[in-house]
């Protein structure tokens, strides 16, 4: 017979206890694990106060919006590697996935641009349209929350920790299923929503942007003489009934401003930014060259305007106009004013750079 030694007998007892201990600390770093942990994710659209408040364009207009609709179409929230000399500066691209044997292909819904296979994003799907005039008063906000994700998106993307500083976001022209708006308005009920939708529509063309408002000269020569012009325009229409490949696209789009509000901690809320500066299309009277360079300013609106019947109270002249109306009577122009040949052309390259996040610029 074989005679066990006490010490021995304690030694197993040790190693199964430690065992065991072992085990259950691998079960809680498992569910801890804080590469794992999800949050919520919440995406605003901000107009600022070029487009809230009146301000004076590159020509001496002064400008007040009473409505700056846009369409937005699938934002999508990335979590970009950032370089480190400049941290709060440039974003390059996704980082790759933090979850080992996860992939996330590109898939239909929203723009990857940037984004790399398994890179860490999450995106609101459809459309939202947005009047970045208005503001919210519940609760009392200068932006417009467009949406939440809560934990995981629509396309199965968990809401990771992290710093979610990149966004990329598009603009497209409405579109309609039975005779109702098919996306979502946020911060409106749903008569102001169809009453929105509706006015993005003339002629049975849907449209993607609608600036209204006034712009008023108050005699000073670089505007010319005293009067107030109302305006109503739609721009960036369905092309060859496509409304996927109509409106326009922002990739990249790094934070730039005070703070980190794109950082999700577990089971925290972080936010993210779409911002839209309405002077790159009029200009600023208290800005440099590099900006109004390529606005193209109120006056070549004010050409267009006539004073009759659709002018509301108020108005000496006003122009109703689609994106079709500018270009050819800009074009009209041509022979008497060989400026306007090229105003049309100013018009779409100063929408492509409308799109921010915060005063980060975009890729378009």
């Amino acid at each position: 017979m074989i005679k066990r030694q006490p010490w021995l007998r304690s030694l197993c007892v040790v190693s199964t206890l430690l065992a065991a201990a072992l085990a259950g600390c691998s079960d809680d770093d498992q569910t801890e694990n804080p590469v794992q942990a999800t949050g919520t994710l919440e995406f605003f659209a901000n107009g600022e106060d070029f487009i809230r408040r009146p301000f004076v364009s590159k020509d001496g207009w002064e400008i007040a919006l009473t409505g700056f609709y846009v369409n937005i179409h699938g934002p999508t929230a990335v979590q970009g590697v950032v370089e480190e000399e400049e941290p709060n500066m440039q974003v390059q691209v996704a980082r790759e996935s933090s979850s080992e044997g996860r992939l996330r292909p590109a898939h239909a819904g929203h723009p990857h641009t940037g984004i790399s296979a398994g890179g860490d994003h999450v995106a609101l799907d459809g459309d939202y349209l947005v009047d970045l005039h208005q503001t919210p008063e519940d609760p009392p906000e200068e932006r417009t929350l467009v949406g939440t994700i809560a934990r995981k998106d629509t396309f199965d993307n968990p809401v990771l920790t992290g710093n979610y500083n990149t966004i990329n976001f598009g603009l497209k022209p409405v579109e309609f299923s039975g005779g109702l708006y098919t996306g979502n308005c946020p911060a409106m009920t749903d008569e102001e929503c169809e009453e929105a939708a509706e006015g993005m529509v003339a002629d049975e063309m849907a449209y993607t942007i609608r600036m209204k408002g006034t712009a008023t000269c108050d005699g000073d020569p670089v505007c010319g003489a005293e009067e107030t012009v109302g305006f109503d325009i739609l721009l960036l229409p369905v092309l060859d009934d496509n409304p996927d490949e109509s409106g326009l696209a922002w990739t990249s789009c790094a934070w730039v401003g005070d703070g980190l509000p794109g950082v999700v901690t577990a089971n925290g809320t972080g936010n993210i930014e779409m911002t839209f500066h309405s002077d790159h299309i009029f200009g600023d009277a208290e800005a440099g060259e590099d900006l109004n360079d390529f606005a193209p300013g109120f006056a070549p609106f004010a050409k267009l305007a006539i004073a009759d019947e659709s002018c509301s109270p108020g108005e000496d002249r006003c122009v109703i106009a689609t994106e079709e109306d500018l270009y050819e009577s800009w074009f009209d122009l041509k022979d008497t004013d060989p400026e306007m040949e090229y105003v049309y052309g100013v018009l779409i390259y100063s929408l492509g750079t409308v799109g921010h996040s915060g005063e980060g610029h975009c890729l378009h």
